[in-house]
């Protein structure tokens, strides 16, 4: 009995909080100055696929990797080799702090 309400639980707790996020399911790009990017988030926002124009502080140029992402309380987070990458709740922007980083940039649904 135990284990089937925890199991319901889980199951509803992964229900809400993918609905709840806008980024779910979506393909995005955005840039900034000098940088772009692109990402995918899958549909229950547990994981990115991200690419950007190249800057040193996250990734080499155009080279795709997948990204845990977490739920937090401004949005949800993934650290992009070091750098944190904030989905923001509204699903417009996404905030990237790290070394030699710290940048808004606002994302278009693609």
């Amino acid at each position: 009995m135990k284990f089937v309400l925890l199991a319901t639980a889980i199951t509803v707790l992964s229900t809400v909080t993918a609905s709840a996020c806008p980024w779910a399911g979506g393909s995005f790009r955005g840039e900034e100055a000098d940088f772009k990017t692109y990402f995918t988030v899958n549909a229950d926002c547990t994981e990115m696929s991200f690419e950007s124009s190249g800057n040193d502080g996250i990734q080499a140029q155009d080279v795709a990797q997948n990204f845990a992402l977490a739920a937090a309380d401004h949005g949800w987070v993934a650290d992009i080799n070091g750098v944190d990458a904030t989905l923001a709740k509204g699903g417009y922007f996404v905030d990237f702090i790290g070394e030699g980083l710290n940048t808004r940039v606002h994302m278009k649904h693609d």
